[in-house]
């Protein structure tokens, strides 16, 4: 006879068994563990990299790297705009046929706009130098390259992303930090040290330019002279709202270190440079998450099975705020030990600012996932917001840097608001446009 005491307690584990089947079984679990584990893959060659070039170069010359690694990725908000528009469109798009005819026409436009941002960061060059108060250009024009090139393989990847081809983009994802490690470890042993080290992204990023537009073109064929055609002029409309989009995640997590080095001494550079290359360990689960988001939201949305998307999303800020949590309470523990595991001893002075940092990116993780929701169903309103809130964030830390902490603290504090408003509009389905929020208001106004 069964103890009825030990009722409840087997109801409980049938129920966790039931929840447990059910996310093993979620296709967004899935996605995105393909991507996490991509990520985390890469993220050991990109850490591999960072770290080397940390202990090689020293603390002083590591801030000079950081701020011009970070300007990289700044410079790659135009990128991340590509890369959106490119996966919206792929998975939107019917047959293979209009598949084909879009990425054909979407990868020369791309590759016209990286010449175009290399000669016009190449112009620029020695007023970039004088502000991060480099001795030369040089090291601009390096980057200026290596964007280039960048701002063409987004559309690949971007494609790749909307298409739902997970595996291949992942693997892309590895192959490129791989080669990137490869290179800079025999660039800089050779002595080109700063130089060494940023050709060696520029080529990383030709390597798996080459290779996935092979990929591409193979898998999706010619396109008949059938398909129809195109209109460019929509996507260069999403680009738009997808580039503030992409300044929006590149912000919060690159340009604090840009400003720290115009404004703290360069070891103290160093040091945030350190505390924020750990910090971004935090981004790489959740940020699997949000990449698989994103086209199944579009699908849906284009679709307009409304009923399924709250749910995806319900599920993906799940995940992404259980993996951030756990990371964020591992750096504050473990702060001192991770520093000095990854940088040496010279860097454990860096472990206050770590803990704050990791609670920082965590904010920032949880943000992210409401922009890549917001924007994968054209509510562009929150993505003006998220871009007011980042310029906000960088006048406050321009303002406010008494201390390194003290910018962490802003970044967390910002994030952390800019989360608040957008699950707050999502969970009441508001539009943040600011039109329709005047055409709802003054509806209901007229309503009461």
């Amino acid at each position: 006879m069964t103890d009825q005491n030990t009722l409840p307690f087997q109801r409980q584990l049938h129920r966790l068994g039931r929840a447990v089947r059910a996310v093993g079984t979620d296709d967004l679990v899935h996605h995105g563990g393909v991507m996490a584990a991509a990520t985390v893959v890469a993220g050991g060659f990109n850490y591999g990299y960072q770290v080397f070039v940390g202990r090689y170069l020293g603390a002083e010359a590591y801030g000079a790297f950081g701020a011009l690694f970070a300007l990289f990725y700044l410079l790659h908000v135009v990128g991340r705009g590509v890369r959106f528009s490119a996966s919206r469109f792929a998975a939107e798009l019917d047959g293979p046929d209009e598949r084909a005819a879009f990425y054909r026409g979407f990868l020369l436009r791309s590759t016209a706009l990286g010449v175009v941002g290399t000669v016009l960061l190449v112009a620029a060059s020695p007023a970039v130098a004088g502000f991060l108060g480099l001795d030369s250009a040089a090291p601009v024009t390096v980057v200026a390259v290596a964007i280039g090139v960048e701002l063409v393989l987004t559309a690949n990847q971007g494609t790749m992303q909307g298409l739902q081809r997970f595996g291949a983009l992942g693997a892309f994802k590895v192959a490129q930090a791989a080669v990137k490690l490869a290179l800079g470890v025999a660039l800089v042993l050779a002595g080109l040290r700063l130089y060494g080290a940023f050709a060696a992204v520029a080529l990383g990023s030709a390597v798996v330019l080459l290779a996935s537009t092979g990929y591409l073109l193979r898998s999706l064929g010619r396109p008949s002279a059938a398909a129809s055609r195109f209109r460019y002029r929509r996507a260069y409309r999403y680009v738009v709202p997808a580039a503030i989009a992409g300044f929006c995640l590149t912000v919060p997590a690159n340009a604090d270190v840009v400003v720290v080095k115009h404004f703290f001494p360069a070891v103290d550079a160093g040091h945030y440079a350190a505390a924020s290359v750990l910090g971004k360990v935090l981004l790489f689960l959740p940020m699997g998450i949000s990449t698989a988001l994103f086209p199944k939201v579009t699908a849906d949305h284009a679709a307009a099975r409304s009923d399924r998307l709250h749910a995806l999303f319900d599920r993906a800020l799940a995940y992404a705020a259980l993996v951030a949590a756990a990371g964020a309470a591992g750096f504050w523990l473990l702060a001192e030990d991770l520093l000095a595991l990854a940088y040496g001893p010279e860097y454990v002075a860096a472990a206050p600012l770590v803990r704050w940092y990791g609670l920082a990116i965590a904010a920032v993780v949880l943000a992210v996932v409401v922009l890549n929701f917001e924007l994968a169903r054209d509510r562009t309103g929150y993505v003006y917001l998220f871009a007011l809130g980042s310029v906000a964030e960088l006048a406050l830390i321009w303002a406010h840097h008494a201390t390194l902490i003290r910018v962490a603290q802003i970044v967390l504090v910002a994030n952390a608001v800019l989360f608040a408003v957008g699950f707050a509009a999502v969970k009441l389905d508001l539009d943040l446009d600011p039109t329709r929020l005047t055409t709802a208001l003054s509806t209901f106004i007229n309503d009461r």
